[in-house]
């Protein structure tokens, strides 16, 4: 992770946990879970865009890392709110040929939204394993790098946007205190939606992401 990525995600870390700090918790627990997992996130524009050059081949990583970070505050036993942040990254390249050359080149999205959302526990199997249903709201901050082999330069292009999606996912209590959490996850997002001008090609995203992480209650 590049420092300046770095500084930005533990400022929006401390900020979300200022705001959940302040919450009452007289009566209802207050939780944190930290996740890890692989999402599949293609970017339909790039393909299409490349895909009319001619002879180029097109590739798009299938699977790539990313990392959660969430405060979830209950409402009652079956409802909840929560606030986050994650980092999500893709990555793909284009090998076209040009007069007596192959031009390859590379591009890497790295994203970090910022999510509102609402989750609902349903019905317990038993005491241990609880299924939820999630939604939830995201505000994108975004940047794609451009790389070619033609020239050393790496062209930087960032921006603002905005993400949705709906989750489903199971939470295995180990303690009282300690959960396991497992989830899946459809959602669409448009990373540069409020700053792209007219005519730039599209980051936006149609994917399916899977995670498993630990939920503490405090």
């Amino acid at each position: 992770m590049r420092p300046n990525t770095l500084c930005r995600t533990i400022i929006l870390m401390v900020a979300l946990f200022s705001m959940t700090a302040s919450l009452p918790l007289d009566a209802q627990p207050l939780s944190v879970r930290a996740s890890a997992g692989f999402a599949h996130l293609p970017f339909p524009a790039w393909s299409n865009f490349w895909g009319q050059i001619q002879g180029s081949r097109y590739q798009q990583n299938n699977l790539d890392l990313y990392y959660a970070l969430s405060f979830h505050y209950a409402l009652s036993e079956h409802h909840s709110v929560n606030v986050g942040t994650e980092l999500v990254r893709s990555t793909a390249s284009i090998a076209s040929p040009l007069e007596n050359a192959l031009f390859v080149g590379e591009w890497r999205f790295q994203g970090i939204p910022v999510t509102l959302g609402y989750e609902y526990r349903m019905t317990a199997f038993n005491e241990h394993f609880i299924p939820v249903a999630g939604a939830g709201v995201s505000y994108f901050f975004s940047q794609v790098e451009a790389t070619h082999d033609l020239s050393d330069q790496t062209l930087k292009r960032t921006g603002r946007g905005y993400g949705l999606h709906g989750s489903l996912g199971l939470i295995t209590e180990m303690s009282q205190a300690l959960s396991m959490v497992t989830q899946v996850r459809y959602r669409y997002s448009n990373g540069m939606a409020f700053t792209d001008p007219e005519g730039d090609i599209k980051v936006e995203f149609t994917g399916v992401d899977f995670s498993v992480g630990l939920a503490w209650t405090l």
